[in-house]
């Protein structure tokens, strides 16, 4: 007899225990920092320093005090907005380099939008300004419908209202152009 209400006694203890395990609300003050919203990014790094590499050789250096990452949204894209140094290597081992104060990368199309002060100074001492460009990596073209300004590496200087080049800028088609340009005799 006493075994059995000893076991009865157990099992109420138990059938209370776990009904008290179950419903009881969690600490919500604590566990709202693990909640992660649709609008929050999968992934923030900072400070970084990213190097691609093609077949074994160095093609870029990416720098920048913050990026978020989206893409694990449908449209996935990263953001920097602190901004970018990227130095582009070619296969001479001469360098570019694009800045700018805020950029979004979307993986999907490869484009890359970069905005104010947008500064890019190629390896054969050609110097582009503008507030606003895009980059897209899968054609290797580089665009904008904003005023720019480049200056070439003989001292030409054109303003204008938009361009679209390749991305080595031996091709460039300007639009309403300004510009001084030296022509030798």
């Amino acid at each position: 007899m006493y075994k059995k209400n000893q076991n009865i006694i157990l099992n109420l203890v138990t059938a209370f225990a776990v009904t008290l395990f179950f419903s009881c609300q969690p600490n919500t003050s604590k566990t709202n920092n693990y909640i992660i919203t649709e609008d929050a990014p999968m992934a923030e790094g900072y400070e970084l320093n990213l190097k691609y590499t093609d077949s074994g050789r160095l093609t870029a250096i990416l720098k920048t005090p913050k990026v978020k990452d989206y893409t694990n949204k449908s449209f996935g894209y990263q953001e920097f907005p602190e901004g970018i140094i990227l130095d582009i290597i070619d296969k001479e081992g001469k360098i570019s380099v694009v800045k700018a104060d805020y950029a979004i990368y979307y993986k999907e199309t490869g484009l890359i939008d970069m905005r104010g002060n947008v500064d890019i100074k190629t390896a054969d001492s050609t110097h582009l300004k503008a507030s606003q460009l895009y980059w897209d990596q899968s054609i290797n073209w580089v665009f904008t419908d904003q005023s720019y300004e480049s200056i070439l590496s003989d001292g030409t200087v054109n303003e204008a209202d938009g361009f679209d080049a390749n991305q080595d800028f031996t091709i460039l088609n300007s639009r309403v152009n300004e510009g001084i340009m030296f022509i030798e005799e």
